[in-house]
């Protein structure tokens, strides 16, 4: 076992999937087992409204994406998505990861998915600090690419939390929202590890 700001990191069955325990959850590969909690936040249309699919109409459509979206990429030895499992409340309620990886210039864009029953309680930036540890230290990307909303409240300020950096504010195609992009390189990261992240996590506990 391994500790990487107080986070325990464990192995899994996948090699390149380690286990990340933080104060108040552990993210973990998903499961079969999962797939009653998944539907829970994936068939409400304003979880998957800026998803590039729909919200899941049945549990067996929940049951499929497990299968391919987690299981398969596990399987094919890719760092998939985690699912986050809230240790008190003892269920699955999200899922986080690194997407999009361009291996030529080693970065990754962040994904976080939230039960909205869940929004609102200040978890993002203890969950983003894992992106930061499965990105920099883990995968040794060179930098981490995070998009929000105009509708989220809540992550952009962790992402400043973090040391993320704003570059800019656009409109996508197929959506009437603006983004803002924030990035964060992995060397902002290593001085942050060493001035600053410390005591921000010792917060959480």
């Amino acid at each position: 076992m391994d500790n990487i700001f107080g986070y325990k990191i464990y192995n899994s069955q996948y090699p390149q999937m380690k286990i990340i325990e933080t104060p108040r959850f552990i993210l973990r590969p998903a499961t079969l087992q999962d797939v009653p909690d998944i539907y829970e936040y994936l068939s409400q249309e304003k979880v998957v409204q800026y998803l590039p699919f729909k919200a899941h109409k049945t549990i067996n459509d929940t049951k499929r994406f497990v299968q391919l979206f987690f299981i398969n990429n596990y399987k094919q030895g890719k760092v998939g998505n985690y699912v986050i499992y809230h240790k008190s409340d003892k269920k699955v309620i999200g899922n986080i990861g690194i997407n999009n990886i361009r291996t030529r210039s080693k970065e990754g864009e962040i994904g976080i998915c939230i039960n909205p029953k869940y929004w609102g309680n200040n978890y993002a930036t203890e969950l983003t600090v894992t992106t930061l540890i499965t990105g920099f230290e883990l995968m040794n990307l060179d930098k981490l690419v995070a998009i929000t909303y105009s509708d989220n409240k809540y992550t952009p300020k962790s992402l400043s939390n973090l040391g993320f950096e704003y570059l800019k504010t656009y409109k996508p195609r197929k959506t009437l929202q603006m983004s803002h992009r924030f990035e964060l390189t992995k060397n902002d990261y290593l001085k942050l590890k060493k001035e600053y992240l410390p005591d921000l996590i010792n917060s959480f506990y």
